[in-house]
């Protein structure tokens, strides 16, 4: 799985170098989303240990949108940002 996703994002590298070759498209936003690190992505159950919920309160928390995973295929994914931004909003919201 992990080398896959390098090989994703090398293609999506190789693409917004193309497009940066082939027009004055503002490709900042773009270049930013590539520098995701592979190796600081949480998976599911991580998530699940690290928060110390049920699978089914993920399961729910997810579909609520309390949760908002990188999707691959059906493998849900976190980055240690988007984990901590999820985190506040649900304080703030009064749901922790």
């Amino acid at each position: 799985m992990r080398k896959q996703l390098i090989e994703i994002l090398a293609v999506l590298k190789d693409i917004l170098r193309l497009l940066k070759r082939r027009s004055n498209v503002k490709t900042d936003a773009m270049s930013g989303m590539l520098e995701l690190d592979i190796g600081q992505l949480m998976t599911r159950m991580a998530v699940i240990d690290r928060l110390g919920i049920s699978e089914r309160t993920y399961n729910r928390w997810v579909k609520s949108g309390v949760l908002r995973p990188i999707e691959f295929g059906n493998r849900h994914l976190y980055r240690e940002e988007d984990l901590q931004d999820a985190i506040r909003r649900s304080i703030n919201k009064g749901l922790l």
